[in-house]
Parts: structure tokens; C-alpha cells; sequence
């Protein structure tokens, strides 16, 4: 799978890979920024969180994993919740298993509101904020959490990983095809 600037993208079931329609995805960079924008049905919003930084993970949101400039040991996460609740982390993932995670304070602004039908998402992302961005070797992945009351999730991902994490950087895309 090639990345794909403004095309609008469709997140799957994160283990059986089903298209899910519930989840809408796409991406832009510029010069100086990436935008990222998430629009989301979802009649049962569950995000008890209200500070930057918790772990907002355990309730709905959504996500980007991204490497700037390919190396899939060390990535970024960025997560919001429906509610703009915003979380910034860099991963150190040797293994593509195990990752080791280092809260930051989150370098980027993002807005969520409400829709009919659940919420939307936009995330600016200053590429300064990204160690050693390279364009031309940057990949990436999304994703979306969908929370239930009962403390369930459903986990839905641009590439899934085949498996119950979203931490496999193996299945991080880019604009360009990879070479084994």
C-alpha cells in the first residue's frame, strides 16, 4: 500500500482487516506542517479524559503513528479524543513488539467537534517538531479506538497489524513503496 496525499481513506478492523465505513482518514503535508483529519460515526462517546497527556488511549480516539524519516525503531504517537483531549509521545520499539514510550508535551494543535453522527478531528502538526524529517522516506500509520462503557474496545487501523496492538511498525505505510 502506497500513502496517498487528500485521497479520502477507509480504516479496517485492526485484526480480521474488514473495511470498516464508520471511519474516514486522510493526510496533507506542506512545507512546514502535516494535517491530518479523522471524521468518525460513533453514537457512544466514551473519553472520561480531560488533560493533555493521560492516557487517553483507554477510552475513544484517534491516532498517528508516524517515523519522519523511515526508521521504524523510533516513532511518534499522537492521539485526541473527541473532546480535544491531545496526547504526544516518542516510541523507542527495537524489537517492532515492545515499545518504550516517552510523554512530551504535545507539539501540535488539533480541534475535534461534534457531528450528527459522532465527531471530526484535525490535527496540525509542525514538522519541526519531527527529529530528522525527511519527506521522501516518512511513513506512517492511523488509527481510531472505539471505547465501550463496559471497558471493551473495538481497534480499527489504516494498515492493520493483524493483531490486538497497533504498535507494529511493520505495518507503517509510506508515500513510496518499500524495498526489502
Amino acid at each position: 500500500m502506497i500513502l496517498e496525499e487528500d485521497k479520502t481513506y477507509y480504516l479496517h478492523e485492526n485484526v480480521t482487516g474488514e473495511e470498516d465505513l464508520r471511519c474516514r482518514f486522510r493526510f496533507r503535508l506542506f512545507k512546514d506542517a502535516a494535517e491530518f483529519f479523522f471524521d468518525v460515526k460513533d453514537d457512544a462517546l466514551v473519553s472520561p479524559f480531560t488533560a493533555d497527556n493521560e492516557d487517553i488511549w483507554q477510552g475513544d480516539a484517534v491516532e498517528v503513528f508516524l517515523s519522519p524519516n523511515g526508521d521504524k525503531k523510533h516513532y511518534y504517537e499522537l492521539e485526541v479524543s473527541p473532546f480535544c483531549v491531545r496526547f504526544w509521545g516518542r516510541i523507542s520499539n527495537p524489537d517492532g513488539k515492545t515499545p518504550r514510550l516517552k510523554k512530551l508535551p504535545p507539539p501540535f494543535f488539533a480541534e475535534a467537534s461534534r457531528t450528527e453522527e459522532g465527531y471530526a478531528v484535525y490535527i496540525r502538526l509542525p514538522l519541526s517538531a519531527l527529529k530528522k524529517f525527511d519527506r521522501s522516506r516518512f511513513c506512517m500509520n492511523a488509527f481510531r479506538i472505539d471505547a465501550a462503557e463496559d471497558g471493551t474496545q473495538k481497534l480499527y487501523a489504516l494498515h492493520p497489524t493483524r493483531c490486538g496492538s497497533f504498535h507494529r511498525p511493520a505495518y507503517f505505510i509510506g508515500q513510496k513503496e518499500e524495498r526489502s
